[in-house]
């Protein structure tokens, strides 16, 4: 262990000789996350939404050489700013709006909550404008020492979202495909279908040890926890079915909230990323036949 390591040691933890999850605040809760340290000839930090103390802290014990973001959400690229002059390197599919408040807002909510959306990335993420230097797609390769990363590209969460893999050390850095209790996909952009896929992709892999943004270093029962986290969405898909036994507006379905259960932070961003995935599983109940359309209300099908 260095002594680096050990200065901060506190919120650093061991994944293997070399690589290191560093705790977000909050537990990694959002609005924070977790990021991955790799210490070696040349310092990667993945992820910068741990908290920006967390983050000066880094930056003055360790060398840091190069940053990466998994996703442009600001609890994984919030405090990019903290290394800029470094090279950051942000997904292709976000070059255009990565540390950019206005391009991300625009993106991530609809025009009238964006100055909201804007307020909440600066005040509660510490987000500030940060260009990155460098994009990086599925060939990428992240390669430090011994250590190769192999971009996964996994859209459903958000349109720019990619897991790394180390296949040598059977390691997977799934983001947010985190295995928690709340899978996430409220943006226009998200896609609960290409969520699904992205999942099958990353059960296929043979892995045992998965890092989670938010959930942080999973060792065990590997693929009872990816069952577990399918099942959720499927249950949500259940408990939405359930309340069409009547026909409902997407509006009275929203008040129900039957993804976010209440609103406790943040009224109208929450409600509006609740209408979101509640849409998402109704276009895919319909789809499957299992749900009609009458008019602007949604009815679970006698078929």
């Amino acid at each position: 262990m260095t002594k680096a390591v050990k200065m901060v040691a506190e919120y650093l933890e061991a994944i293997n000789d070399h690589i290191f999850l560093v705790q977000g605040e909050n537990m990694g809760r959002f609005p924070r996350g977790h990021a991955i340290l790799i210490e070696g000839d040349e310092v990667v930090l993945i992820d910068t939404g741990c908290g920006i103390s967390r983050l000066e802290t880094l930056k003055r014990e360790f060398s840091v050489n190069t940053v990466i973001n998994s996703h442009t959400h600001p609890d994984h690229s919030a405090g990019n700013w903290i290394f800029q002059g470094l090279s950051i390197f942000v997904p292709k599919e976000a070059f255009s709006t990565a540390g950019n408040l206005i391009g991300l807002s625009h993106r991530f909510v609809n025009e009238e909550l964006a100055p909201v959306w804007r307020n909440f990335a600066q005040t509660e993420m510490g987000f500030k404008n940060c260009p990155p230097t460098h994009q990086y797609k599925t060939d990428t390769v992240f390669q430090f020492e011994d250590l190769v990363l192999q971009p996964i590209y996994t859209p459903g969460h958000t349109i720019d979202h990619y897991c790394f893999y180390l296949a040598n050390e059977r390691l997977l850095f799934a983001f947010d495909y985190d295995l928690t209790s709340f899978p996430w996909y409220g943006h226009e952009e998200s896609s609960l279908a290409d969520f699904r896929q992205s999942i099958a992709k990353l059960r296929a892999l043979p892995t045992d040890i998965i890092v989670s943004s938010h959930r942080g270093i999973i060792r065990n029962n590997i693929k009872t926890e990816w069952k577990a986290y399918v099942q959720r969405l499927d249950a949500r898909s259940h408990q939405i079915l359930t309340l069409l036994d009547s026909p409902q507006t997407l509006d009275r379905l929203v008040e129900t909230a039957p993804i976010y259960q209440k609103f406790p932070y943040q009224e109208r961003l929450l409600r509006y990323w609740e209408r979101i995935m509640i849409h998402q599983h109704l276009k895919e109940l319909e789809k499957a036949g299992k749900v009609v359309v009458q008019g602007s209300k949604y009815v679970r099908s006698k078929k």
